[in-house]
């Protein structure tokens, strides 16, 4: 095997989580009730679906995560389904040159809340692990459902078209959406889990756009973090290397990446349909990922308020790179230019109209009834090696 190191230090990894109280493993004694099964099956209803449409999907879920291989021992199995659907169109993107270095990578699910993808360096080796937290895709599906919602209320304008205040009036006078858009990220925030946000399912009209969407986000995720890979990035013990310049050219890798992707059977396959998706090709998926972590991050440094080192260069410039790479792409680059600005406009407005919340919202209060940061305690265990966090 190509990548017995990654595989042999990931084992050890795992093993170390074991012991730690707030890693995300799967209670194996724990089922989901009669009550909470037909309180989730009930939103479904109320929004449309029929009841043969919502046994086809529980009974799609319950497959894939029968069928899905195990990275790590004790998980939430959709999370490694969802993990191995994403994986296949990644793969099949790639040149044949970056496939032989991604062949030395080695995909887990780690046992860690939050919304992270993480790289893990495998010391004195080529090899690498690379770990997608077991809530990382739930986050993306609700913040692509929350996106959507928002273009909803003005549509067709919230890109090129788009004006500032209108679309924070329209925001205003649906303070159901805004609240929305808190609960994410303070569940994020406070729990690492999307446990505090109400479950408010898509519509069968929002259904193909939501699931593009994160569907893009994810994608774009991994990509960034095979990028760091590929690119042998964080290899140099005290070399010269600069880290937002890796950050840099790891966003545009997932982003050629996500155009290549984007074209192939793979990804057509794991869609089920063959329409185009614009959120991945354009980059717009990177763009809504890196600024509602940004978002994410600011909650959480309010409530937490435990020092972060980042390392990683400012949401809008790494917006503005994404947005306007291959700018001599002229059948393509208006598109882009509507999209990608969409999902920046979007997040500009709703933190704007979010501040005003984090300015009243009683942090300190909150801050010394709660336990210890989960993140922090998550980091608990020992890493000899070299991590970098997207974003």
């Amino acid at each position: 095997m190509k990548k017995s190191a990654a595989v042999d230090l990931w084992i050890q990894l795992l093993d170390r989580a074991r012991a730690n109280d707030w890693s995300s493993f799967q209670d194996p004694e724990c089922s989901i009730s009669d009550t909470d099964h037909e309180v989730a099956r009930q939103a479904f209803l109320d929004v449309g679906w029929r009841a043969t449409d919502i046994e086809a999907l529980e009974d799609g879920t319950r497959r894939r995560a029968v069928s899905a291989p195990v990275t790590s021992e004790g998980v939430n199995r959709n999370s490694e389904a969802m993990l191995e659907r994403l994986l296949k169109p990644i793969m099949s993107g790639l040149s044949p040159v970056d496939r032989l270095r991604a062949d030395e990578a080695h995909f887990v699910v780690e046992p860690k809340a939050g919304p992270l993808v993480s790289t893990i360096n495998v010391p004195m080796t080529d090899e690498t692990i690379i770990a997608m937290g077991t809530h990382f895709t739930r986050y993306c599906g609700l913040i692509a459902r929350a996106y959507v919602r928002t273009c909803n209320l003005l549509p067709f304008a919230t890109g090129m078209e788009y004006k500032e205040n209108d679309l924070r009036l329209k925001l205003r006078r649906n303070p159901h959406l805004l609240f929305y858009w808190w609960r994410i990220f303070t569940s994020y925030a406070l729990t690492g889990t999307h446990c505090l946000t109400e479950f408010k399912p898509s519509t069968r009209d929002e259904v193909l756009l939501v699931e593009q969407m994160a569907a893009a986000m994810e994608i774009f995720a991994l990509a960034h973090e095979l990028g760091h890979h590929c690119l042998a990035h964080g290899r140099q013990l005290n070399g010269p290397g600069d880290s937002r310049s890796e950050e840099f050219d790891a966003d545009s890798f997932a982003a050629k990446l996500c155009e290549t992707v984007e074209g192939t059977l793979e990804y057509r396959e794991m869609q089920g349909y063959s329409f185009s998706n614009p959120y991945l090709w354009s980059g717009a998926g990177g763009i809504l990922l890196l600024g509602s972590i940004e978002i994410f991050r600011k909650v959480k440094g309010k409530i937490f308020h435990n020092p972060h080192f980042d390392t990683h260069p400012h949401f809008i410039d790494r917006a503005d790179r994404i947005t306007h790479r291959n700018v001599l792409q002229i059948a393509s680059y208006q598109t882009r230019l509507d999209f990608c600005s969409s999902a920046h406009n979007v997040l500009k407005c709703v933190l704007l109209e979010l501040e005003p919340i984090m300015r009243a919202w009683p942090f300190k209060e909150l801050s010394s009834n709660l336990p210890d940061d989960w993140e922090v305690a998550q980091e608990g265990r020992t890493r000899l090696l070299t991590q970098m966090e997207l974003p």
